[in-house]
């Protein structure tokens, strides 16, 4: 079985500890190390390598969503998953156009989080409930009712465009889908422009929750 290489990135040692305790429950899973603030992740991360990094950016000088950043650009390959306190929607969806790969708030129960880990080691997106509540009710668009309400009217996709959404929204990079559906890069452009046009949207965030709300990805 080939192990799951998670690196934990947390300030408080309960924290660690508790996290390291329910993973070891799954017998997938390799802790590969862990980190209390940014210095010791960044110093760590390139040599570990890991598969997977569960961070709570939320942490007043040991972490910021700097350090998401620094993962998903840097390492491209890398599952993110976001297990914070933080429930706040303007952060949230930052942290999703930046390309995390999951976020649970810390009360999410254990079953939860194992599932989540699964989840990212199959390369899917994994969002808790409450968060999904969050960002959905900041995505809810708000007609006025002298103008008439043109995302509430019927949108046509392509076979091909669906597949197209259902890999942006999983994390596939626009090189990655044209290697994944032997396509150009530029016709995947294309593509991409067409989707965001058609559906009124401006970035991969807004079509994560697109594609929940219409049941091609699906929330955890």
């Amino acid at each position: 079985m080939r192990k799951i290489g998670v690196f934990i990135a947390d300030a408080h040692d309960l924290t660690r500890a508790g996290m390291k305790a329910l993973l070891s429950r799954h017998e997938a899973v390799q802790i590969l190390g862990e980190a209390t603030n940014s210095e010791e992740l960044r110093a760590k991360i390139g040599v570990l390598r890991p598969s997977l990094v569960i961070i709570d950016f939320y942490i007043s000088a040991r972490f910021s969503m700097a350090d998401v950043a620094f993962l998903c650009r840097g390492f491209p390959q890398l599952g993110v998953l976001v297990v914070s306190n933080n429930q706040c929607k303007q952060d949230i969806l930052r942290v999703l156009d930046y390309g995390v790969n999951g976020y649970l708030l810390k009360e999410c129960d254990e079953d939860e989080i194992l599932s989540a880990v699964d989840g990212l080691a199959r390369k899917e997106k994994f969002f808790c409930g409450k968060v999904m509540d969050i960002i959905l009710e900041e995505a809810t668009h708000q007609c006025p009712p002298d103008l008439p309400c043109n995302h509430c009217q019927g949108i046509s996709l392509t076979n091909r465009e669906v597949e197209v959404i259902k890999l942006i929204a999983e994390g596939y990079t626009t090189k990655q889908i044209a290697q994944k559906l032997f396509l150009s890069f530029h016709t995947i452009v294309t593509h991409r422009k067409n989707i965001f046009r058609k559906l009124q949207v401006r970035s991969s965030s807004e079509l994560v929750l697109y594609a929940i709300r219409q049941g091609i990805l699906h929330a955890g």
